[in-house]
């Protein structure tokens, strides 16, 4: 099996990835294929939950994100959207500057909204103050951004990356339940694909020192699992099965047509890291592939 590094390498002698800053990258050829099929197969795997697809916006009201106490919780993650100043006189400065790409990073207006370090976000707040009559399950998809400073590392950890969700809301049990059929559902798809996988319970990286309680009833409660796929000798958590409970629900008040707030829960692939994996342990040259992808390939590009 080879490691991150080595994919890497191969697949930048190949052409087929680039990087315009640490942690944001491009692909193309074959290897470019093998996302969009293995994004192909994950959206597949959770069809059977019946989710309503969504195209949801690029950016997140920074309302949002106070409203699901993010800001308490992973600032450190947090990237931000901003254009530059309306003002004539900076306009002016960063047109004539001799360093006009310098010129610009000051001359930021203030953030107006986030680039969403999560998709399922959208989903909450779509159903903000609202009564769900049912369950309701949303498959949604789209760039998250986080941005982990040294640890950055193309394909293994992007500041930004591809996320599938499904997202679902309802009553405890239903959104339980939920959870625990994605995560069964994906370990079965990585050994399929001959990949070394194994299921962790796991917390969330919480900021505030004030957080460490809820990390604690996180692990505890066992509310997060995460899907470990081997990549040379180390593992990455290329999926995550989270069991919010009413967290969410009492957050942006959504309530259940029986009384009380929605319980939620999300099943969440990193489409990257998934590609990453296949790539170690399978080869950059598609010949070498499991035969679902390079089926998929052809059908996804057809």
């Amino acid at each position: 099996m080879r490691d991150a590094e080595r994919v890497v390498a191969e697949l930048r002698a190949r052409g087929e990835l680039w990087e315009v800053a640490p942690g944001v990258t491009g692909l193309r050829g074959d290897a470019l294929a093998l996302q969009r099929a293995i994004t192909h197969a994950l959206a597949t795997l959770d069809a059977g939950e019946g989710a309503e697809e969504w195209c949801v916006p690029p950016a997140l009201a920074l309302d949002t994100l106070a409203r699901a106490e993010y800001f308490a919780s992973f600032p450190q993650w947090l990237t931000v959207a901003a254009h530059l100043s309306e003002d004539a006189g900076e306009l002016e400065r960063v047109a004539r500057s001799a360093c006009p790409a310098e010129a610009a990073r000051t001359a930021a207006a203030p953030a107006s909204a986030a680039l969403p370090p999560a998709v399922c976000y959208h989903v909450y707040a779509a159903l903000a103050d609202s009564t769900i009559p049912r369950c309701r399950v949303v498959g949604v998809q789209g760039t998250c951004w986080r941005h982990e400073g040294a640890r950055l590392r193309p394909l293994a950890r992007g500041w930004a990356f591809t996320m599938r969700e499904v997202v679902c809301a309802g009553a405890d049990a239903d959104v339980a339940a939920f959870r625990d059929r994605g995560a069964v559902r994906a370990l079965a798809f990585a050994r399929s694909l001959g990949l070394r996988a194994r299921l962790e319970a796991a917390t969330d990286p919480f900021y505030a020192p004030t957080a460490r309680g809820r990390a604690l009833l996180q692990r505890v409660k066992g509310l997060k699992q995460e899907l470990l796929l081997g990549v040379g000798a180390e593992e990455l958590a290329a999926s995550s099965f989270n069991l919010h409970e009413r967290f969410f629900g009492d957050a942006f008040a959504i309530q259940l047509a029986s009384g009380g707030a929605a319980a939620t829960a999300c099943v969440a692939h990193g489409v990257e890291r998934w590609t990453l994996a296949v790539l170690a342990a399978h080869g950059c040259d598609r010949r070498g592939w499991p035969p679902i992808f390079t089926s998929l390939t052809r059908e996804v590009a057809a």
